[in-house]
């Protein structure tokens, strides 16, 4: 019987060094008072309608309404490089994530943009370790966590006989994968108690392996 093992990105394979309003300033410096507040709005709209491009979307319309003397372009590539420089993935996942995939099919399951997204999976070099990647606003996959959709578009991605998955957000994570018929371990402190709930992802592994 072949086991494959997805793990999400943000928050369970990477952290973050600093928050999201942070990361936004850097890609707009300065920005005015509610410029912020704004993008965030709009991005989640953004996600929401599975758009491909959602942190464009937000910037556009922050450049729409307010004045902050940079171009669409420019902003958005600071803000990708600036997430990305926010992002560290422990050396302890790193070790743990390298030994289930010499045993396992591995992927990565996660919510998000798909430039983003694969930009923080290649900039970590995590995609020399998984097999395959799956994005929610990716066109292809278009399905966001906890919608089936998006766990069968990983079993495509990844045929085998049983799938289990490793994340953090309970809703999502756990009762999405649970609903599609795979395990979860979740690693995290949301949601109820759980005989599946693990400290860490290397205390993940240590149960698959």
């Amino acid at each position: 019987m072949t086991t494959a093992v997805y793990f999400d990105l943000d928050f369970t394979l990477l952290q973050y060094t600093d928050d999201f309003e942070t990361i936004f300033g850097r890609a707009i410096p300065d920005a005015p008072d509610g410029a912020y507040e704004r993008y965030v709005e709009e991005l989640i709209d953004a996600f929401g309608r599975l758009s491909a491009t959602p942190h464009r979307d937000g910037i556009d319309a922050v450049l729409s309404e307010f004045d902050v003397g940079i171009a669409t372009d420019v902003a958005v590539q600071r803000y990708y490089q600036s997430e990305l420089d926010a992002t560290t993935v422990p050396a302890q996942t790193r070790s743990a994530l390298e030994r289930v995939a010499t045993h396992h099919p591995t992927g990565i399951l996660t919510n998000g943009a798909p430039k983003m997204q694969r930009a923080k999976v290649e900039g970590h070099e995590l995609d020399s370790v998984v097999d395959a990647v799956v994005v929610s606003n990716d066109p292809d996959v278009a399905a966001r966590k906890p919608a089936g959709e998006i766990f069968a578009a990983a079993e495509d991605a990844l045929p085998a006989d049983e799938y289990v998955y490793v994340g953090d957000d309970y809703d999502e994570d756990i009762v999405g994968a649970r609903r599609a018929g795979w395990d979860a371990l979740h690693v995290g402190d949301d949601g109820p108690e759980d005989a599946r709930r693990v400290a860490s992802v290397d205390d993940a592994v240590a149960r698959i392996v």
